[in-house]
This record gives structure tokens, C-alpha cells and sequence, in this order.
């Protein structure tokens, strides 16, 4: 259903098929991530100035307050980020949002962030892009950030940084590490699925994820995965923790060496206090090196996250900052 409100259109449900550059609005916010409503600015010439897509119904709570989620957003100016973004907590409101996020697409597992700082370095695979500005313009429309995260660059040289007698408790109380088993793919794509929501609660605005999703998203990069850079935990045979990496393809296209891009870690909480965690990024960076990988990237990690203190321990530089913005949103009259 397409509506129009205060001269702004609005669609909610499904988008018409005969509706002006739908394949652009579904690039920024797909279907299957299932937003709630769309909010479209259109310009004298009739084209999209500004789009933002809206989720209310499944959002996390933040410090007592209901999440509106503002995502697959787009704007061609100032003026069409302020009417976008004005229209959305309007609605969001409408909703009975009291704090609106973003650009989020419905929750953090999906396109999330703005880049605030960068020290000018080319980005790496499935990093965030967008146009400079925007950060400025949300800011200018009343937004703040909610939270910082950072992506680190560290030198790999092949030495262990994870004490020996970390690695003998760990043998000791039964753990063992492997490499993910591509001829069982989809049944180690079911165990990593797993540790994920046994792993992640903790982190900031979490949310579960549908199997489905995860299985498509995870499931588009199989061709470029070495099983080697997955690194699974057992405990006396069962799973309780994992590192996702990969190489950084972005650099290879651009006919630079790539680094290795150390893209998840969670480790089920009964097995943290032992150093897993450490062990498994050690580990995965090792067989980096061996392989010829001279550089990490650690990516996009929450700065409060404990993620962030095992790059502490490495002589890590950051070279980009993210922000997720919010904007607290007034109370409905009743």
C-alpha cells in the first residue's frame, strides 16, 4: 500500500511492481529483510531524492525504550536527508518508537553503521560504503551517536601470543580446534548458525536471526572461502566456540596483497573465562602467516566490545570508525 502523507510517500507492505525504480528501493532494504514501511521523497523530475525503509514490530530495547530501526537509506541532498529522516520518526513515533536508530537495516546482522573517521586506507570485502557526508547530514537532522566501532590493521609475523600455559588448559579440559569441514558445509554452517546465538546475546541492540537468512548470507560466500581461516572449537566433541575469516578481496582487486580479515568470533559463554577466544584468532592468524598473509584485519568491532581487548594485545592500528546514530522521539498524546 502506497500512501501519501504531508506531500512524502509511504509504502507499506510490499512494493507495487509498477512502482517507480523498485529494484533501486529493494537494492537498499531486499524484501526478505522484511521492513515494515518505506519512506520515499521525490523530486521535481520525479526521481528519488531520499528513501529510508522502517522497522518497529521485531527491534530490540534499548535502556527501557522501544527501537524504531531506520535503514536502507539514501538521500541526494541536505535537504532530502532532513524530509526523509523527519517523515520516519514521524512515523516511528506513530508506532510508539521512542528512539530511532541508524541507518540499521532491521538489526545488526544485516547493513548497519555510517564510517565517521578513516585514515584514508581503501576499503575491504563487505565493508560499508557510502557517501562521506551522510554522517554529517543525520547529525544536522538531530541524530547522535548511540555507539562506535572500529576496524584495526595488525602485522602478522608468525609468532604465538597466547601463552603456553593457556593452550594446556585449554588441551587439559578437552579442547581441540579444527578447520571447517566444506564437505559437511551445511551441517558446519548449522553448528557456526548455533554458536552464534548461544554467543552473541551480549552484544549491543542483539537480536536473534532466522536460520533461513543466516544460511543465505553466509552461504553466498562459499566460493570464497579457504576452510583453513575457519577455525571450529570442540569440547570433548562438542562445539563451543568459532572464528569466521577470510581474505580481503577488495585488495586483491586492487592488485594489492590482501590481508586476512578476522570477520567473527563467539565463543559459548561457559567456555570464555578459559581464553578461547584468543586462542582461536592466534590460532587462525598462525596459519595466516604460514599460508603468506603478512597483515589482520580486525573488523568492525563494537569499542565496549571484548572482542576489542584481543586486538589490544596486538600491535593493532585503527584505521576506520563506524557510528550507529539515534534520536529519542517524542511521546504519543493519548
Amino acid at each position: 500500500m502506497v500512501v501519501m502523507m504531508h506531500g512524502i510517500q509511504f509504502s507499506e507492505g510490499p512494493i507495487p511492481d509498477e512502482f517507480p525504480e523498485r529494484n533501486f528501493m529493494e537494492d537498499l532494504a531486499s524484501p526478505g529483510e522484511r521492513p515494515d514501511a518505506r519512506v520515499i521523497t521525490i523530486d521535481k523530475h520525479g526521481a528519488i531524492s531520499g528513501h529510508v525503509a522502517l522497522w518497529w514490530k521485531e527491534t530490540p530495547e534499548h535502556e527501557g525504550s522501544r527501537v524504531g530501526a531506520i535503514g536502507g537509506f539514501h538521500a541526494a541532498t541536505p535537504d532530502a536527508c532532513g524530509q526523509v529522516l523527519d517523515a520516519a520518526c514521524e512515523r516511528l513515533t506513530q508506532a510508539g518508537c521512542r528512539l530511532a536508530v541508524g541507518p540499521m537495516n532491521g538489526n545488526t546482522w544485516r547493513r548497519h553503521r555510517f564510517i565517521i573517521e578513516s585514515n584514508g586506507r581503501g576499503s575491504y570485502f563487505m565493508e560499508t560504503r557510502h557517501p562521506a557526508a551522510w554522517p554529517c547530514w543525520w547529525r544536522d537532522a538531530g541524530f547522535s551517536e548511540l555507539s562506535r566501532y572500529r576496524s584495526a590493521a595488525l602485522p602478522l609475523d608468525g609468532n604465538r601470543t597466547v601463552s603456553a600455559e593457556t593452550m594446556q588448559r585449554l588441551a587439559a579440559r578437552g579442547v581441540t580446534i579444527r578447520p571447517l569441514d566444506m564437505t559437511r558445509f551445511d551441517d558446519e554452517l548449522k553448528t557456526i548458525f548455533e554458536l552464534s546465538l548461544t554467543g552473541f546475546p551480549e552484544n549491543f541492540l542483539y537480536t536473534p536471526i532466522e536460520a533461513p537468512e543466516f544460511f543465505g548470507a553466509y552461504g553466498k560466500i562459499r566460493p570464497h572461502l579457504d576452510p583453513d581461516f575457519v577455525r571450529i572449537a570442540e569440547r570433548d566433541g562438542r562445539p563451543c566456540g568459532f572464528v569466521f575469516c577470510m581474505p580481503d578481496l577488495d585488495a586483491t582487486k586492487r592488485g594489492e596483497k590482501p590481508a586476512l580479515i578476522v570477520k567473527t568470533l563467539a565463543v559459548d559463554p561457559a567456555s570464555r573465562r578459559f581464553g578461547l577466544g584468543s586462542v582461536l584468532v592466534d590460532d587462525v592468524q598462525t596459519i595466516a602467516h604460514a599460508k603468506g598473509y603478512r597483515e589482520a584485519i580486525h573488523a568492525t568491532q563494537n569499542e565496549t566490545n571484548n572482542v576489542s581487548r584481543i586486538t589490544g594485545r596486538h600491535a593493532a592500528t585503527w584505521f576506520r570508525r563506524y557510528g550507529l546514530f539515534a534520536k529519542t522521539l517524542p511521546r504519543v498524546s493519548i
